[in-house]
């Protein structure tokens, strides 16, 4: 017959029967009175020292020394090995390991042997510790995947480390050729000694980082407003644009409005007028048809109506509308100017982004006229009155006064300003670099120029084909030019009166581009320098 096995709950029964009433834990060496009642025995010792051999609980006398009770102590020890035997179930709780040698009831696993590849609740783990050949054998907390801890191609545990593949391996792979192998505790040791120094490193990597992703997020904070604040001064400008044309509109139509509303007046006159004509003539025909069948002469010719004022009806075949206006040309200047003076202020908003692709610009001596001096820096250049003597070269200007920057432009935006303050003529832009440079020039975009140009001491053009006159408020002290190759877009800037001078769109550079300075040579009003601010 199958033994029950206690349930939590009589269990739970059992223990209370088996605490002592002293210590208030289960006994230890329990002793039973001669009144019944049971102690451990020191408990016991100690109260009849104190309370002259009287029961705890009852306060009976007790003449004789109570021994251990054998039998109750063996149910505590059963109780005890019943308790330990649940507390080592295995329940699948997470952190478990289930004793792999256990058959009916699974226990936890106290061990897992990294040579067996198992591992052992306490029970099963005594070989180990008693086993000769089995004392030398790895043994570590327990691990649920030892599979993990096996080769899987020889099947073999992985007791070595390669450095070369930093993996580890089993014996039989470095039969294969592996080199640079140690044990995996010695592997184990040597990376926990660096875990310290490599967890600094990565630590400063994210701080590193982190340090990157704040300038990044107050980069684009920044970007975000000044965008903002363009995006705002951008549709002011617009706004104002909208409501001068709708204004321009407004006093376009007035007249309109105003002459329609007076031809309909006019219209509605003439309606009346000729409705009460009409009304006239019908009453005079009845007139005359009444009077047609009288036989009597002096009544008929008593009744017969006077048409003298019919005859001085208005001749209709002359009425026109007067549909004439003045010209509107005054509303569309003064609107084209209030537009200028707004789409002005798109030019401020240009010229503070520009700055940020400045270019060091730097003259090269090799393309400057013979006539011309640059000075040391390159930043610099006049008219030498003469020949300087320099050598020849095949990039050199010959007839204008001309000079090439000394690195090209081949992609992305750039910017640079020149100082042009007290000359009488002067030619700023771009050259392609197979632009050519001897003879006379033809400067224009199909001949690889893009150029603006200012003559005679107040005149001012852009060099297309044909030229285009420029007209300037004032006379620029320095001029701002910037070049955005990969839009194909030439620009000029009155840097000091923060305006547009003219753009040259849709350029074709299809090669190297060199910013260009010409000085309009032999002039004598026209002697200061050009020269390129810092």
């Amino acid at each position: 017959m199958a033994s029950a096995q206690a349930s939590p709950r009589e269990n739970c029964k059992l223990e209370n029967h088996l605490t002592c009433s002293i210590c208030m834990e289960t006994f230890k060496d329990p002793v039973t009175t001669g009144c019944g009642h049971s102690f451990c025995e020191k408990c016991l010792d100690c109260s009849l020292t104190i309370n002259d051999r009287t029961c705890p609980l009852c306060k009976e006398h007790l003449s004789k020394t109570p021994r251990v009770n054998i039998v109750l102590r063996t149910v505590v020890e059963q109780m005890i090995k019943t308790q330990d035997k649940d507390d080592n179930k295995y329940t699948g709780a997470p952190g478990e390991v289930a004793c792999d040698i256990c058959t009916e009831q699974k226990l936890k696993a106290k061990k897992s042997c990294l040579v067996c590849l198992a591992s052992y609740c306490p029970t099963h783990l005594e070989n180990h510790s008693s086993t000769k050949r089995l004392k030398g054998h790895k043994l570590v907390e327990p691990v649920k995947n030892l599979d993990e801890r096996a080769c899987l191609q020889h099947g073999r545990p992985l007791e070595l480390y390669s450095k070369k593949k930093e993996t580890c391996i089993c014996v039989s792979c470095m039969d294969e050729g592996q080199e640079e192998v140690v044990s995996t505790e010695d592997a184990w040791s040597n990376k926990k000694a660096k875990l310290e120094n490599t967890k600094t490193e990565l630590q400063e990597k994210v701080k590193k980082r982190k340090k990157q992703m704040d300038e990044i997020n107050a980069s684009l904070k920044s970007c975000k407003e000044q965008i903002d604040d363009e995006w705002w001064e951008i549709e002011a400008v617009f706004a104002a644009v909208v409501y001068i044309v709708e204004r321009a509109q407004e006093t376009a139509l007035k007249p309109l409005r105003e002459r329609r509303q007076a031809v309909e007046k006019e219209a509605n006159d003439l309606i009346k007028e000729l409705q009460a004509e009409i009304s006239k003539l019908e009453k005079t025909i009845s007139e005359l048809d009444k009077i047609s069948v009288l036989e009597d002469p002096i009544h008929f010719l008593q009744s017969y109506p006077n048409l003298q004022e019919i005859d001085n009806f208005k001749d209709w075949t002359e009425v026109k509308f007067d549909t004439s206006f003045g010209t509107m040309r005054r509303t569309t200047n003064a609107l084209l100017e209030r537009i200028q003076q707004k789409l002005e202020k798109l030019t401020f908003i240009e010229l503070q982004r520009v700055p940020k692709f400045t270019v060091d610009v730097k003259l090269d001596p090799t393309t400057a006229h013979s006539y011309l001096v640059l000075s040391p820096d390159g930043k610099k250049v006049k008219d030498g009155d003469q020949d300087q003597n320099v050598p020849a070269a095949p990039g050199r200007f010959e007839k204008f006064g001309s000079v090439l920057e000394l690195n090209m432009l081949t992609s992305g935006k750039s910017y640079w300003e020149v100082e042009v303050s007290n000359k009488t003529g002067w030619d700023l832009g771009v050259a392609r670099d197979n632009a050519n440079r001897k003879g006379p020039l033809s400067l224009n975009p199909d001949d690889g120029y893009w150029v603006i140009v200012h003559y005679e001491d107040q005149k001012y053009a852009a060099l297309t084909a044909p030229p285009v006159r420029l007209s300037l408020k004032a006379k620029p002290k320095k001029v701002g030019v910037f070049v955005d190759y990969d839009e194909g877009l030439v620009s000029f800037y009155d840097v000091t009166a923060q305006s547009h001078i003219y753009s040259f769109t849709e350029c074709s550079f299809n090669a190297k581009l060199f910013p260009y300075f010409s000085l309009h040579r032999k002039q004598d009003k026209n002697t200061h320098p050009l020269i390129i601010s810092a």
